[in-house]
This record gives C-alpha cells, structure tokens and sequence, in this order.
C-alpha cells in the first residue's frame, strides 16, 4: 500500500474512532475502501456494521448498501415508512465493493465479484450467503416486491477496489463487461456499472469527504442584488444549463446527493409537473426560463474573476425537482434552455432558514422535513457545545455542517435521526422502533423537541450510544450485542437511575438523572460491567440472537422493562 493511501486510512481509522491494528490490515482496508466509494452516493453517517458483510461465505462481497429515497436503509420497515409517508419508492441506488489491499486487478477476482453481485439478486442462490448477505437480499427483495411504488428502477453499482493502478487491462475490462452484461438480463435496473478504483481513484474520492464541494461556472446574465443584511452578495439571473450541470454533476457525471441536503424534498420522481418540466425541456427549451421558478443556491464562499464565478460548500436548497429532471434529459437538451437562478453568499445560519423556508412554500412539506429548522435544535446544538472536548459530541442540526474545515471525529457527529432514535430508545422505550424511518418515531412520539423540555436526556441518549458503539466497535463487548443496543440505552436508564420513577422530560429532576447516567458511561470499566448484566436479562429472554426480527418486538421490550423495574 502506498504512503498517501496508508495515511489517508489511518486518518479514517481515527476519525471513526477504530484502533489500529497492523495485524489487520485487511479488514481496516475495507472499511475505508467501503467508506470512501459509498461516500460517492451518500454522505449522511452511518454505522459500518450496517454495510460491511465480508466475514466469510459473503459471496464475494465485501459491503453492501442500500440507499432509497436519500435514506440508507437497514430494515424492511423503513421501507414500508418511506411507502406510507412519500408515496413512492425512488432513486434507488444499491452499492456493492469489493476491497483488496494487493497491487494488481485480478481478473478472476473481478469475475468472482460480479457472479456474487448476480448471485445476490437471485431467489435460489448457488453461492452461500452469510446473515449479513441474507438480510442485506432479503431487504432488496422486499423493494422489489414494492414495484408498484417504483418510479425508476434501481441503479447498480459495482465497486472494485486495490491499492495497485488500473491500466484498463483487456482480461480485467472483458470480465467486467460480462458481469454487466449477467446484470443487464436480470432486467432490474435502469442503470449498471462495474467501476474499478486505484489507489489514485480512491485518495481521490477520500479527498471528496474531507474537501469542500468546489465548482467554477460563467455567470453572464445577472443582476446584483441590493445589499440585505447578513449576506455577503447576492444575484439574480440565468446561466445556460450546461453550466448549470457543472453544479449537479460529479467527475464520474453521476447527480450529486449531496448538494441537495438542505432542500426539504427529496425528488418526487416523474408525477405530473416533472413529466410537464421534462415536455418543455426537451420539446420547447427557449421557453422554460419564464415556465419555471429558478434555482436557489446558497454558498458559504463566492469568488469571482469577470463573469466567471467560483461557488464553494454550496447547496441547492430550492430547486431539487428542477435540477433532477435536467440531469435526467441532459442528453435531449439542446443550447436555447436556459435557468433562473438565485445565488446568495452568506454564512448567516437564521438567514439560510428563512431562505429555506421561504423558497419552500409552493407545496406542503412535511414535519420531519422543516425540523432541523425549529429553534429547539438551535438550543440543543449550543448545549451540546457546553460539554468538556473529551466527552463532547457536536448536534448536526443541518446536514454536513461539520463536513469541511473542522478535525471532528466523524462518530462524535450527532445527526437528527440518530438524536431522534436513541432518546426515543432511552427516555420513551420504543427502541423497537429504532430500525424505522425516524418520520415514524416523529409520527409515534409528537411531543419530541418540545421547547419545554430539558435538554439533558437528549445529549445523554446520543452520549450513551456513542459510548456503546465505540466498545462494540472496538470488540470490548460482544458483537453479537450490538443489535441491542438501543435495548441496551433503555435499560441502562433503569438499571443505572435509583429514583423510584423516571421523571419526566420537562423536570428539573431530570439534570440529576442524567448525571447519573453520564458519570457511569463514560468510564469503560464501568459501563462494560453493566452492560454485561444487561446481556444476561437479553439472554434469558432471547433464544436466538441472529434473528434480527426479535429486535422489533414490543413483547421483548415489555419483558426488559419489566425485569428492570423489579
């Protein structure tokens, strides 16, 4: 392995908080690896025990993930969420790597990998599956089965990667090509590709998320705004839609996710307006300027040299809809499309959500989707910024805000739907519903982020967690454990709390308890020693611990509750 990509891992490794194993090279190779290409279609965390499969009978593959409508999904129930509440299954993006620390693309291996990818899809396998496999295949057919619900089918994604340097090898190119090739007659997909990544390829997507998103685009057509307090310069005008691509589209010319995290829906795939906007597009482009409301863009950086303009940590945050379809017909647009546009430079985080919300009125959106803008999280993000640096995790109210420019350790990063499950799991006993979609808990839960409540059982849930994942991450506990771990927080409240009745959210009392808690789980020793205890109630209650449908059941939490009560 190279110097540049040794360093890059053993910065990774850190920042997840992994301990260095030079025994292990191997595995900690395809934990970045796996990071780094999924990193390239999602940019939200997420926990690698999620993804990662390779452990043997794995079919050659090494991670697997699956990421619907913006979400990375885990369980067949957040599939089931994101039918109820969006109507529709869409952008469906299944990602496979394949990870090896050698120097050179075997192609039997390359070959190996794509017949495990077709195998995957296959309702009689010939290759044999671990569990992770099995509930991995076992969550895509459950999509499938949704087809009704689908408004494109899925793109596929195969990633194979080495420390060595592609020579686009005819052997190694020829073994991709067939297992495209197998894929394409499964007649699932609307889009395959079996992507080989070098060392230099994969420093490269590495740099990507540590790196602010930088685009330079010719701006001709503008006005300049009046001058409006906390923003730094703003314009109205239009740029051809070949620039505006620039902004949309990666080096691989894949949609760029992660420029729409800040704009409240998702894209709602071909309905009525978007197939209209794809009619005009396509057919009558010189006329989509006055058809259509423009884009806004918002930046933390704006450098201009003429009419050249470089926008740096940029987001689109109204716009999503008008942006996928010209990415999706980018191809039948001719030179006369032209698209309005908004560009504004500020840092000013009330000015962003007034922007954001004010951009976003034309539909109803919903509440899971306006609330990282409500005042409570506001509150809740500078109390989080109260605690000592060795036991401080940082609330991410909006996505990616600590991304760039910042040495955070990626697992002290705090996002809403982590915040919303793990005081759900802690304080409201519903950690068997921490494998949905957290719009779910916010349906099942509505008094959550009531502006009356203490702040300390939000940061203690979120500090617990982090606790538990970092001695599971680091095999200082069981890993077969860890898919109780949100059990695991609502017992620890139990078990740790000596008030005869958990207070309630809005009581001062409740600075006490969570104290309590704190002091306890911050200590290694300690919290390893309770934790085992908590083990032996699960495993008087749980006769088998690879069945992930136990974690789902309410009756399995009535028992533990119970027992901890007593």
């Amino acid at each position: 392995m190279d110097r540049i990509t040794q360093n890059n891992m053993t910065s990774f490794l850190e920042s997840e908080q992994i301990d260095i194993d030079e025994n292990n090279t191997s595995e900690q190779f395809e934990l970045f690896a796996s990071y780094c290409a999924i990193a390239q279609h999602y940019s939200d965390n997420y926990d690698f025990e999620d993804v990662i499969t390779g452990e043997g009978c794995d079919s050659g593959i090494d991670a697997i993930a699956i990421i619907v409508n913006g979400t990375m999904i885990t369980s067949k129930e957040e599939i089931d969420d994101l039918i109820e509440f969006n109507k529709y299954l869409n952008d469906i993006n299944i990602v496979f790597i394949q990870a090896k620390t050698s120097s050179d693309f075997n192609y039997s291996q390359i070959g190996t990998f794509g017949a495990g990818v077709k195998d995957f899809f296959s309702e009689q396998p010939q290759m044999i599956r671990n569990d992770k496999v099995q509930y991995k295949h076992s969550i895509v057919s459950h999509i499938i089965s949704n087809s009704k619900y689908i408004k494109h089918k899925p793109n596929c994604y195969l990633y194979y990667i080495t420390t060595g340097k592609w020579v686009n090898d005819e052997n190694c190119r020829g073994r991709m090509n067939i297992a495209t090739s197998d894929l394409e007659e499964l007649s699932l997909f609307s889009k395959i590709r079996y992507i080989p990544v070098d060392a230099d390829l994969l420093q490269k997507y590495y740099r990507s998320t540590i790196d602010a998103i930088e685009t330079e685009i010719d701006f001709n057509y503008k006005v300049t705004l009046p001058e409006i307090q906390n923003v730094k310069q703003s314009f109205l005008g239009y740029i051809s839609h070949k620039e505006f691509l620039k902004l949309i589209m990666d080096e691989n010319k894949e949609i760029r996710k992660n420029v729409f995290y800040d704009n409240v829906r998702d894209f709602q795939g071909d309905n009525p307006v978007n197939h209209e906007m794809a009619e005009t597009v396509c057919n009558d482009p010189n006329k989509f300027i006055i058809f259509n409301n423009g884009v806004t863009v918002i930046c933390k950086q704006l450098l201009n040299i003429g009419n050249k303009y470089t926008l740096t940590d940029y987001q689109i945050v109204n716009g999503c809809q008008t942006s996928h379809v010209l990415y999706n017909n980018k191809d039948n647009i001719n030179n006369d499309l032209q698209i309005p546009i908004k560009l504004i430079e500020t840092e000013n985080e009330e000015t962003v959500n007034r922007i954001i919300k004010a951009t976003n009125r034309q539909t109803e959106v919903t509440n899971e989707q306006l609330i990282a803008l409500n005042e409570f999280h506001r509150k809740l993000e500078a109390f989080y910024n109260t605690f000592p640096l060795k036991d401080r995790l940082y609330y991410e109210r909006r996505s990616k805000q600590y991304n760039y420019g910042t040495d955070i350790e990626k697992v002290r990063i705090v996002s809403i739907g982590t915040q919303i499950k793990s005081v759900a799991s802690m304080f409201y006993d519903k950690p068997h519903f921490a494998s949905r979609f957290y719009g779910r808990l916010l349906d099942t839960i509505k008094e959550l982020f009531d502006d009356r409540h203490q702040l300390w059982p939000y940061y203690t849930s979120a500090y617990t967690l982090y606790r538990l994942e970092y001695l599971f991450r680091n095999k200082s506990l069981p890993q077969k454990y860890r898919k109780f771990r949100f059990h695991i927080l609502m017992m620890l409240k139990y078990q740790l709390v000596e008030e005869p009745k958990i207070p309630k959210m809005n009581s001062n009392k409740m600075e006490s308890v969570c104290k309590t808690i704190i002091d306890v789980v911050s200590d290694n020793t300690k919290l390893v020693a309770e934790v085992k205890k908590i083990i032996s109630l699960i495993d008087k209650h749980v006769s088998n611990l690879d069945n992930t449908e136990t974690t789902k059941s309410s009756t399995l939490v009535d028992k533990l509750r119970s027992e901890m009560q007593n």
